[in-house]
């Protein structure tokens, strides 16, 4: 499943595990994936919004990082193709 946000297109990845749900939200631009775990009661469209709000909250932070000119304190995990 995937949606916009700020021109940049967003896949999640929503996966039951026992009572909750690990909701992952991925930006096409960056690769930077943010993981979630929720409630599994929890609707799809609310998790699908705290796992974008996560995301572009670790986006921002990512660029206030780059603007400084220091360094990021870690590479984003993930894999690259």
């Amino acid at each position: 499943m995937n949606d916009t946000a700020h021109g940049r297109e967003i896949f999640f990845e929503i996966t039951k595990l026992d009572a909750n749900l690990r909701v992952c939200a991925i930006d096409s631009v960056s690769g930077l994936e943010v993981v979630t775990v929720l409630p599994a009661s929890t609707p799809e469209k609310a998790a699908q919004d705290i796992a974008l709000k996560k995301l572009l909250w670790r986006l921002e932070k990512e660029t206030q990082t780059d603007e400084q000119g220091d360094a990021p304190s870690r590479r984003p995990s993930g894999k690259y193709i």
